[in-house]
């Protein structure tokens, strides 16, 4: 019979990024190399490691995709590979787990490769190149800066992605089990129907009145109200970057943060996180890379905080920093207003965990006349850039739906309505007869 003496668990081997299109004849095989660590090996074993990737690349590449070599896995290693961009490769080498076992007297290692889940690990990659890609651009953008001069362009980045991945790879804990922080979501805080447009219609007031104000983003402590119109995967890149940058981890998500808490407190009367309202240009005003309406650029982050509510606005790095009229005029508009949304957002949660209580204590009949009383009181209808992008199979739908007798006339022409501003054409003549 077997026993256990020793346990030892995944354990990060090397990780590295290469492009192959920088080796332009023999002998500069290391000008590929843009990222190794550990740092210290030699370099004919970093161009050996490389090497052996790009063969498993082209190899794959026989029989899928170019872009579909996602994961090697060996008795003692498991390399996962990620292709952020045309050209440029991240790989991951885990050491994966292993345990030494007696049998007979003999000490006999049993490596099980199994447990290193392959989706997790290559998630990390790509929260990697997410978080990289935020606070310098892409790969390409930080060469291109110096196309006169590929050297000096190549050596620039290989500086940023050392300082950035350096700080990153010493965060990361393994083996890595914390499945949620890599599942790139973010919660949305869940609100009564007139609060929530309500708290809509500032962020839109907000960019009518300050026109240079490209997007923004609301928050009630960690949790998302209003993400504008930015991606889920940039909201999510950006809403991370933000928590583990600007607030410390005391200021997180703290349900029992109330007013008039030391925390909220601190924001009583509104700050700007970033930026600067007593100085003539803003000063080291954090950029950060967002991709909006497709298109990558830089923006500034302006940060604002009342009480529990912070304002994220982006405006672009093209154009010159806000002034100090810019910061004296937002305060002046937005403060009051956060602040009472903040509150009755407050007072809104508090109504809700009360109500949650009470029904668990209240008889059938109590929560039946509840729920009628809910039922009775007026719906809404939200309707923004991104819900007007919805599925087609709905709206298709509509047309069916129509010829049906038991459909009340009134939601039907609310479906109607819904259905001729999703696909922006006029309703057939025969539905509106019918």
């Amino acid at each position: 019979m077997s026993k256990i003496l020793q346990r030892v668990e995944t354990t990060l081997r090397c990780f590295y990024i290469f492009n192959s299109n920088f080796c332009k004849k023999e002998g500069e095989e290391a000008n590929k190399i843009l990222y190794y660590n550990p740092e210290d090996i030699e370099l004919n074993t970093k161009i050996k490691d490389v090497g052996l990737s790009e063969a498993i690349i082209q190899f794959t590449g026989t029989f899928v995709g170019s872009n579909d070599c996602k994961a090697l896995h060996t008795q003692k290693t498991t390399q996962l590979f990620y292709q952020p961009e045309s050209g440029y490769w991240m790989v991951m080498v885990l050491n994966v787990p292993k345990e030494v076992k007696s049998k007979d007297g003999i000490e006999v290692p049993e490596y099980r490769g199994a447990e290193v889940q392959d989706r997790m690990y290559r998630a990390i990659l790509r929260q990697c190149y997410n978080k990289y890609r935020l606070n310098y651009g892409t790969f390409h953008s930080n060469l291109s800066l110096n196309e006169c001069d590929d050297y000096n362009g190549r050596q620039q980045l290989q500086e940023k992605l050392s300082t950035f991945l350096n700080d990153y790879l010493r965060s990361l804990k393994f083996p890595v089990n914390d499945i949620l922080s890599f599942m790139h979501s973010i919660q949305y805080l869940p609100l009564e129907q007139s609060l929530f447009l309500r708290a809509h219609n500032f962020i839109n007031m907000i960019r009518s009145t300050f026109p240079i104000i490209r997007e923004s983003v609301l928050l009630y402590e960690d949790y998302v109200i209003s993400g504008g119109q930015i991606e889920p995967m940039e909201l999510c890149s950006l809403h991370q970057y933000i928590g583990d940058k600007f607030f410390e981890k005391s200021e997180g998500a703290s349900r029992n943060a109330h007013i008039d808490s030391p925390i909220v407190e601190k924001y009583l009367n509104g700050v700007f996180v970033t930026g600067s309202e007593f100085s003539e240009q803003s000063v080291n005003l954090p950029r950060v890379y967002l991709k909006l309406s497709g298109e990558l650029n830089c923006y500034y982050l302006i940060i604002f905080r009342v009480l529990n509510a912070t304002l994220c606005l982006l405006k672009s790095a093209d154009e010159s920093p806000p002034s100090f009229d810019f910061y004296t005029e937002l305060r002046t508009y937005m403060e009051p207003q956060l602040s009472s949304i903040s509150k009755d957002i407050e007072e809104s949660s508090g109504k809700q965990q009360s109500l949650r209580k009470a029904n668990t204590s209240t008889s059938l009949s109590a929560l039946t006349s509840s729920v009628a009383d809910d039922c009775a009181a007026p719906k809404y209808i939200f309707i923004n850039e991104k819900t007007l992008n919805m599925s087609l199979i709905f709206l298709k739908n509509v047309a069916k739906l129509a010829n049906r007798s038991n459909i009340f006339p009134p939601m039907l022409l609310i479906l109607l309505l819904i259905s001729s501003l999703m696909t922006k054409t006029t309703i057939s003549k025969n539905l509106i007869h019918h």
